[in-house]
């Protein structure tokens, strides 16, 4: 049995707990090699009991094996830097530098990517945002468009959402669809640890976690964007009119997603990443329609999208999350240990942070799903439909529609 924030080695001798194990690596690294625990008072640096007296390697170093570089591609293949071979290199070639984020290669893949997301929006948010227009307007009349402004560029943000949560969910059920972590039968969440880690990467594999990264990232930098107004002479920041009701949770969020996608990706987690990664696509296409329906105030819509959105979010992100995927992280994992060749004093200084942050994307959860049941006593008691997410003290500040209009 171990604990995630501290542990006993297999002869009886105590590491220190996993975030002072953390730390001391931290502090190496940015200390470039100094000699800084000479400076540490009370004896918690001085050996062999001092807490912080434990230097650890990089587990670059001797555990996670670089992967397959474009030049060594070439070398091997025998192929000229041409069109075809980086095709061949990014499509067709499994564990590639691709498959990890913490190289140029990728780190330049994603920036791309980001940009591609960026100017993408660009273009189509105000296509759907008329969509959005159009409706309200049939449905509501022309004085529903004139005060729905706000709302109305927020629709075109969430068919955009859809969009892409659709798609990558249906790839990701095709592609991990026979996937042995899956699949009890086979193995089950084990198989998420058995071979780490030289477990292959393949390139349906790495693009998948390229574009998801490439998608969390904008979604911060667009949270940022739409949350906060700059004003100049005097210079100072202040909330938008278009900042969410749940803009404190979704930047959490967001800062956390963004630390375990690259950690998990670093250290060659893909297969954990990827679980987490679709049981989230999957809620979010419910939310997602919900939220389209309640913005043009579809009344009977929004309820079925509503019920569909707390069902599916119970399954995927209240269930299947913590206690098949999160306990599998937190008991499965030892078998890095128990059946590899993974130091144990590793493992006790990096889990724990695995651990702590995928406990916070539960409790995140916890709390939307609250919102959620307040919205759902909200639409049986009084029959308002209001988004707590989008404003915690209702919608009526952003426009609204007349009562008798709400039947839609």
């Amino acid at each position: 049995m171990f604990f995630p924030f501290g542990a006993m080695r297999p002869e009886d001798e105590v590491y220190p707990r996993g975030v002072v194990l953390a730390a001391s690596r931290m502090l190496d690294i940015m200390t470039f090699g100094a000699d800084w625990r000479g400076f540490v008072p009370f004896g918690l640096a001085e050996p062999p009991t001092g807490p912080l007296s434990y230097k650890l390697e990089s587990v670059f170093d001797f555990y996670i094996p670089p992967l397959l570089t474009y030049e060594e591609h070439i070398q091997q293949t025998g192929a000229s830097k041409s069109i075809g071979s980086i095709i061949d290199f990014a499509f067709h070639t499994p564990s590639t530098a691709l498959g990890s984020l913490d190289n140029q290669t990728s780190f330049f893949v994603l920036c791309v990517l980001v940009l591609i997301f960026r100017a993408f929006k660009r273009i189509v948010l105000p296509i759907f945002s008329s969509i959005g227009r159009r409706a309200g307007r049939a449905t509501h009349g022309a004085d529903w468009e004139t005060q729905n402004e706000i709302r109305i560029k927020k629709f075109g943000e969430y068919v955009f959402r859809l969009l892409y949560h659709t798609s990558v969910s249906v790839f990701a059920v095709w592609y991990f669809w026979d996937k042995p972590w899956w699949d009890p039968s086979k193995g089950g969440t084990e198989t998420l640890f058995l071979g780490h880690p030289r477990q292959p990467i393949g390139p349906g594999m790495a693009w998948y976690y390229l574009i998801q990264s490439a998608y969390n990232i904008e979604a911060l930098l667009d949270l940022l964007r739409m949350s906060f107004e700059v004003r100049f002479s005097p210079v100072r920041i202040k909330f938008s009119k278009t900042c969410r009701g749940d803009f404190r949770e979704m930047f959490v969020h967001h800062i956390v997603t963004n630390s375990l996608v690259i950690g998990s990706s670093a250290l060659r987690f893909n297969r954990v990443g990827s679980m987490v990664f679709l049981v989230h696509d999957l809620s979010d296409v419910p939310v997602d329609l919900s939220k389209l329906a309640n913005f043009v105030k579809w009344k009977k819509t929004t309820i079925a999208c509503f019920v569909t959105m707390v069902l599916v979010w119970m399954a995927t992100r209240l269930i299947i999350l913590p206690f098949v995927i999160y306990k599998s992280i937190l008991f499965d994992s030892y078998l890095l240990v128990s059946d590899g060749i993974l130091d144990p004093v590793y493992y006790y200084a990096y889990a724990w942070f695995f651990h702590v942050l995928v406990a916070i994307i539960i409790f995140l959860h916890l709390v939307w799903f609250l919102m959620m049941i307040r919205m759902g006593i909200l639409l049986v008691t009084k029959g308002e439909t209001h988004d707590l997410t989008e404003h915690k003290m209702g919608e009526d500040q952003f426009g609204d529609v007349p009562s008798k209009q709400k039947e839609s």
